[in-house]
């Protein structure tokens, strides 16, 4: 649900507008005293701020509030709606060159008024969506150029490592160092397709994998990428299934799903670090039958502080964050990606405390581990 930020100081303006926004579904929060205006923008983002042009109190105005949001770099980019009861030719040429992206006069039908408020609203996930694409197009053409500089070298490397094994009698006693590199080698290149695989556009590079080694994959990038004079949260791996039991594997890009484990996983260590302690993340992997078909379930679960009822239905939304330096990105494009591969994943507070991430995907018949590349 998107939250609309109206800023106005008369309770009955307050009430209609209220009234005739949350009729489209839309989450309203009324700001009523102008020292708290921007504060509150920073912290909700709202989709839309529409704003009393004829507010005031002793510090504010309607116009100069219109500025201070546009001069700050967390709010500049969010749309404004200038409300006011007369919009005459001064007044509409002073609110546009205060910063306003719309005028609106209260006398308008609502519906034409949430028609604008929701023109805006879209223009400005159009525009987040756009920004926050030509950063990933930066950044995967940086991990290709780092993606190339690598498998170059690691080619060589492999390509000795497999003809030293060949020249080797087989009770040579350098057979066993032989072994690991090669071992290794082949290692880095399937996690170096897979990373590439995490930026690449276009259609899906799906194979059968065991999902349990994609996320003891996930793990070992995770704790590798991390700052080690962190203590990070104990991760763990439950199986259902016992390990020693054939596993239903699941048709996907390895390098997609990759992504959205290190997004939970990052979530989670967040939640729990930015409580002053460390805690425990449980990944359980299990099989269940929904309408007579086989999915495969991972549900992500941590002992941070949970989500805040008030937004459990908006962490999927693109750009909405709880976090001060959160992008509001991970989470929408792990579902995004989800939804791609034919899954799904749902948001829930555990009873004992805590998120819980489910992750459903269609299963494939029992897979052997090695499929999964590790």
């Amino acid at each position: 649900m998107s939250t609309i930020l109206l800023v106005d100081d008369d309770e009955a303006d307050l009430l209609i507008v209220r009234q005739a926004v949350s009729w489209m579904g839309y989450s309203v929060v009324a700001v009523e005293r102008g020292r708290d205006v921007v504060e509150r923008a920073r912290e909700l983002k709202p989709s839309v701020i529409v704003l009393d042009r004829d507010f005031g109190d002793r510090e504010f105005d309607g116009q100069s509030l219109c500025r201070a949001l546009k001069a700050d770099p967390a709010t500049s980019r969010i749309p404004i709606v200038l409300l006011s009861d007369q919009a005459e030719e001064d007044d509409l040429a002073e609110g546009l060159d205060a910063g306003a992206d719309d005028y609106i006069r209260r006398s308008e039908a609502p519906s034409i008024i949430l028609a604008r408020i929701q023109r805006l609203a879209r223009f400005r996930r159009m525009v987040e969506t756009s920004l926050m694409n030509d950063r990933l197009v930066q950044v995967g053409r940086l991990l290709a150029g780092i993606v190339h500089e690598i498998r170059g070298p690691l080619s060589v490397v492999r390509g000795h490592a497999e003809l030293l094994q060949l020249l080797l009698a087989t009770d040579h006693q350098a057979r066993e160092w032989v072994a690991p590199i090669l071992r290794n080698a082949k290692l880095l290149q399937v996690r170096l397709t897979h990373l590439m695989a995490a930026v690449r556009s276009g259609s899906n590079l799906a194979e059968t994998v065991d999902v349990v080694n994609l996320i003891r994959e996930a793990l070992d990038l995770f704790g590798k990428g991390g700052d080690h004079r962190v203590e990070y949260p104990l991760v763990s791996i439950e199986v259902d299934p016992q390990p020693d039991s054939p596993r239903s594997g699941v048709s996907l890009d390895p390098g997609k799903f990759l992504l959205v484990l290190l997004n939970l996983l990052n979530n989670a260590s967040d939640a729990i670090l930015a409580e002053g302690r460390t805690g425990s993340i449980v990944f359980r992997v299990a099989e269940e039958t929904i309408d007579e078909l086989p999915w495969v379930r991972v549900d992500v679960l941590d002992d941070g502080p949970g989500i805040p009822l008030a937004v459990l239905d908006r962490v999927f939304e693109p750009f909405f964050t709880t976090k001060t330096d959160g992008s509001g990105y991970g989470l929408y494009l792990s579902s995004e990606i989800l939804t791609e591969l034919g899954g799904r994943i749902e948001a829930s507070n555990r009873p004992e405390g805590g998120a819980c991430f489910s992750i459903r995907l269609p299963a494939q018949p029992a897979v052997e581990a090695e499929l999964a590349g590790v």
